[in-house]
Parts: structure tokens; sequence; C-alpha cells
């Protein structure tokens, strides 16, 4: 497009002194290609600009996956007391498989409000204790920007960097391979986590299936989501623990015939969740009751159980690289070849 030629001021000519005074011209805004008068013109509003533009495709949130770490050393006092589970070794990559979903506007106000609510609570003093629970969010950042949640389909694991390329091709075939097409969740049920491998407790929500009979039942009295098992995170799970297993690296919820659950459910598949917050206290039978009473509120009861969670692809996270690895039969474009993408679907 060419540069628009303005007009200077000092090279126009003065006007006639005995010219009549012309009326004050109308205020004119200029736009591409062509001038139209202010009061003709339509201003677009913020949400006709937004609904105008096409969503981000999933790997542009990637590029802002990792932060910039000061120092290979494990240092709590930067990160709030947290500890790294895998220490850092040069030439070992911290990895991890999971599901990552960035809830909607109305989906991430609810989860806010809900959070809000519960952090209120704890913060009262109860009969059990005068000291107050802080409750800290994965829903923010410290600065207030949104933060994307994730489903996990492994533990953290190491690879070495020989084995990050073998490793990436045998994953986008395992899942392929799997059968499993994009499909959806939901969050039926909250409850505590505490991670062995961990000094915090979490508090998650538990996902089933939207295919599976019951995903719409409630919660039980120990917080779990009633009805069968997951079966598309089951089958993922199993591919992913497989692979994980073949390169010497500890596999997620697995246990022995009759054990509970990786993380204390009565089933490895019922263990799936979303971590949404997490605290330094303990997940004691009057903290899980308090929090299944604010969890009980009409305005969090039945609204929260509804929100959709689209699973279209998963993401491996080696390093500071994350790579997508979509489903079967999902398609951005025409093109269902189920092949990784990059951030321009090349």
């Amino acid at each position: 497009m060419g540069l628009v030629d303005y007009s200077s001021s000092d090279s126009e000519a003065e006007p006639p002194a005995e010219a009549p005074a012309a009326e004050p011209p109308s205020r004119k805004r200029r736009t591409t290609g062509r001038t139209t008068t202010a009061p003709d013109a339509a201003v677009p509003g913020p949400d006709t600009a937004s609904s105008a533009l096409p969503p981000l495709p999933s790997a542009f949130h990637d590029l802002y996956a990792s932060t910039v770490r000061p120092s290979p050393v494990d240092d709590p006092s930067l990160h709030q007391g947290r500890r790294r589970q895998i220490p850092h070794v040069a030439g070992n990559w911290p990895s991890h498989i999971y599901v990552e979903w960035h809830p909607p506007a109305g989906a991430h106000a609810l989860l806010h409000g809900l959070l809000s609510a519960l952090g209120a609570e704890l913060r009262s003093p109860s009969a059990e204790s005068s000291s107050p629970i802080e409750l800290s969010t994965f829903l923010t950042s410290d600065l207030g920007a949104p933060l994307p949640l994730h489903v996990s389909l492994s533990r953290p694991f190491v690879l070495r960097t020989d084995e990050k390329d073998a490793f990436l091709e045998q994953l986008g075939e395992a899942v392929r391979g799997s059968g499993v097409a994009p499909f959806e969740l939901r969050a039926p049920a909250l409850a505590w986590h505490r991670s062995p491998d961990s000094n915090r407790s979490f508090l998650v929500l538990r996902v089933r299936s939207s295919s599976s009979s019951g995903n719409r039942g409630g919660s039980r009295p120990d917080g779990q989501a009633p009805g069968p098992h997951n079966r598309e995170l089951a089958t993922l799970l199993e591919r992913c623990n497989k692979l994980v297993a073949s390169y010497g690296q500890p596999t997620l919820y697995q246990q022995k015939p009759g054990a509970e659950g990786g993380d204390g459910s009565g089933s490895a598949t019922d263990a799936f969740h979303i971590s949404i917050a997490w605290s330094f206290a303990e997940p004691t039978a009057e903290l899980r009751d308090r929090t299944a009473a604010v969890f009980a509120r009409d305005e969090f009861r039945d609204a929260i159980p509804e929100i959709p969670v689209s699973v279209n692809e998963i993401k491996v996270k080696i390093g500071n690289v994350v790579t997508n690895v979509t489903l079967k039969g999902y398609s951005k474009g025409g093109d269902k070849s189920g092949q990784r993408k990059s951030l321009f679907g090349v």
C-alpha cells in the first residue's frame, strides 16, 4: 500500500481576501483506501473487533510454556517454597505428557469464584485450628494472566539428549495407534490430593469422559467421581505408560491388584484430575468437609460439572520445548493425518 500524501500547511495557498468565509469542513477519518466523514463512519466496538479475529492455534501457547530460570540450582525461595521433583543434571531433560486445557472466560470466572469462596472460608478460624489455611491458585500467574490447566498422562520423568527425538516419534505412533478420537471431559467432583513425592496438597477437579455413563451423578463422600472408568484417558495412559517404562522411567497410576489408585482413589482410572490450586496444609477430614460444603453451594454444585473440557490433542514437554500430538481424525484445516504440527501448521 502506498504512503498517504498529507498536504503541508506551509504549502497551502492563502485564500483571497475577498473570498467569503467557507463553512468549517466536516471532520474526516482516514481509512484504508477511502475517506469517510465521522458521522457516517461505523466504529466497530470491542466485541465486534474481537469476534472477527480467528482463535490462536494451540501451539502458540507453547511458546510461553516456560519461564526463564535464573539458575539450575534449586532455590525454593524463588518459587513460594516449592521444590523440584527432578534435580537438574546437565544432559538430562525433565519431561511430562499431559492434556492441556485453556478455560474459556465463563469457566475461568466460575472457577475463580469457587477458589475465592473457598479461600475466604479457609482463612476463617475453625474448630480444629485457629491458623488460617493459605490457598495458591493455578488459574492465574502472579501478574494475573490466565494460565492453562492440565490432566497428567505421565509422572515427571527424564530423557537423555540422545533419547528425545526417538521418544517423540514413538509417542506420536503410540497415540495415533490408540484409535482414540477427540473427546470431551466433565468435572463432577472436587477433592484434595496429597502427592507422595511433594510437600504440597492439591485441590483437584476429578474428570470423567462425557461418553461414560454416570458422569453427572455428583460426588461420592470420598470425593471421587461415580460411574465407570475413563475409557479414552485410560487408553492413552496405557500407551504413555508403556512407552515411558521402556525408557526405564516411572509410570503413572500403576498399582498392585487390589490396591488403591496412585493418588488414593479406588481405581487408577478414577484418578484423572485437573489441579486448580494448592496448599501446604495437610488434607484433614475437616479440610475436606469445609471444601465439600463450599462446592455444594448453589452457584457451583450444578454449574461446574457442566463445564466442557475438549480434548483434541495431547502435549509432551521435554525441557522447555512443547510438542503437540493430535488425536485420530482431528483436523484444523482438512488434514487428518494426526502428524505433529508446528505453530504455522507446517
